[in-house]
Parts: structure tokens; sequence; C-alpha cells
């Protein structure tokens, strides 16, 4: 694993005392074995509590600031998606720390309705203001994160957001293409619909060695396949005018979200012109960029 080199000082780890996540359902603690929450019912919510307390003293000794005027914002941020990607995400709590201000207890409801797949508890410190400087490498900047962390909870299994049927190319596809190995049924005109519903990975039944390779998850013939399925998502909504669809008309499961899930994590802060273009006078940059989405995804790298 390689280290990140920051551009400025950051709090030692032991400086941040973070209790851990307790989610609740109807009042009783729910069980996560392995991350993943059984029998989830989306039509409940959800209660997330944890304590929180920063040693203000000891942040500002370790980032050259003055403890008496630094300034810190602890942030919670929900997301939900995929096991890699988030196609929603928002803030739900903001406490300030400061001298005199240094504990708290961090608490948040849940929807239901809002979980698609997994939830992300994102939990970070950040600058708010850093009164006077002592050192050259100390963060001065509003905004800066100075700590991180993350607690993930699946509440479906890996893949059930992306539904596969196995069919015979020979009976579906009479006319031809009894050879394809897979096809993709779906609507680029469906982008509002649910992508549980409006997808389906039909995968051909009479190429068996391809079908077993499938169903015993090899991981370089799902990699492959993820990534010609979402290149061909991709491009097909990058050339629609209406794409992105207006976050506040679908919802974290809908197709277009799941998209654009897609495009923010393989070209992160660019508009869908940019990467319309990029798909036009540079495919080969535009497939490898998707192709690197689902690294570890399947299994272990």
């Amino acid at each position: 694993m390689t280290a990140i080199a920051y551009p400025f000082l950051r709090p030692g780890p032991d400086r941040i005392s973070a209790g851990p996540w307790l989610v609740t359902r109807d009042g009783e603690p729910c069980v996560f074995a392995d991350g993943h929450l059984d029998h989830f019912d989306y039509s409940t919510n959800l209660e997330a509590v944890r304590h929180f307390k920063v040693d203000v003293e000891g942040v500002a000794a370790d980032t050259g600031l003055k403890a008496d005027e630094i300034r810190l914002l602890c942030v919670v941020t929900f997301g939900t998606g995929g096991r890699r990607l988030q196609r929603a995400r928002r803030i739900v709590t903001r406490e300030v720390i400061q001298a005199g201000r240094e504990a708290t207890v961090l608490a948040l409801a849940i929807d239901g309705r809002e979980v698609s797949e997994l939830f992300v508890l994102t939990t970070e410190i950040i600058l708010l203001s850093s009164g006077t400087v002592r050192r050259r490498v100390s963060p001065v900047t509003t905004g800066a994160r100075l700590w991180r962390d993350e607690f993930r909870a699946a509440v479906e299994p890996l893949g059930a957001r992306f539904p596969m049927e196995a069919v015979s190319f020979a009976t579906v596809f009479p006319t031809g293409h009894g050879d394809a190995l897979w096809y993709l049924d779906w609507s680029p005109q469906t982008l509002h619909h649910d992508f549980a519903t409006s997808v389906r990975l039909l995968i051909n039944l009479d190429r068996p060695a391809f079908v077993e390779a499938v169903q015993q998850a090899d991981e370089v013939t799902l990699r492959m396949l993820m990534c010609s399925v979402t290149t061909q998502m991709v491009r097909s909504a990058i050339d629609l005018d209406h794409f992105p669809l207006d976050q506040a008309e679908t919802s974290p499961s809908s197709v277009s979200a799941v998209i654009e899930a897609w495009v923010e994590q393989a070209f992160p802060g660019q508009s869908a012109e940019a990467v319309r273009t990029l798909a036009q006078h540079d495919p080969s940059r535009f497939e490898l960029a998707i192709g690197s989405l689902f690294a570890g995804e399947f299994g272990n790298e």
C-alpha cells in the first residue's frame, strides 16, 4: 500500500477518539455479519449514533496551529449505491469542534427508501479556520480535510442490482446472433426507471464454457463483461442531450443515477460534454478509464 503525501501537516490518529457506530432498527441494535445487514426492510428506518471527541490541543500541536484559535468542523456524509460506486451522497450532520467544545454525539436517521444496495457513513474533520499559523506546512485553507473514516454496510448481496439471466440465443434470436456471448436488454430512453427492473443481462446458454465462467464468478470474465456493459451504457447515455437527469427527479437506484456514478468514478470532475468529447476523439483512453472501474470488485487482487 502506498502512503499518501499530504501537502500540509495532519493530526496523529490518537488525537481523534471515534467510537463505533451503533445502528438500531426500532430501538434494537442491528447485527452486521462481515459488513452485511441481513433481512433489511426498505420500508423501515435506521438510527445511527457514535460518540466523538477531538483532542484540540493535540491537533493544534501536530499541525502547528494555536489551540485557542483553531476551529474544526466534524461532517458526516451519507452515501448509498454499489460496492465501489456511491450513486448518491449528502451531508447529514455538521458539528463545530473547538477548544471547550471537543466532544459530541453524532446522531442521524437513515430512511430505508433512500438505501440502494449498501450505505456508507463517512466522518471527516475539516478545517474551518486556522488562526495564527506557526509553521509553513500548517493547514491554512478552509475546507482542508484533516481526518477521515468510513463505515460501510451492505443490505443486499453483491450483484443483486444487476439481474442476469441465462437463455438460449438460438431461441431468443432465431434469425442470427447465436454465437454471441451476451446481450444487454435495456433502453437509453428509460434512464428514470429503476435499474434493477429496467436492465437485464442475458447470458448465452449455448456457450456453456462462458456460462460456467460467469456462474463460477471468474474474475477476468466478470471484469471484461462488466466493462463491456458499462462502456455500452455510458456511451449511450452521454450521447443524450438530457443526460444526466435532474437528481431531484430521480432516485439513487435509477438507471441515470447508476450511469452517472460510473461516469463520476471513471472521469472525476468532468462534465458529460467533456466525457462525450473524449469518447469521440480518444476512444482508447475513454475505454481505458472505464476498464479501471471494477478493479478489486470480483475476487481478490
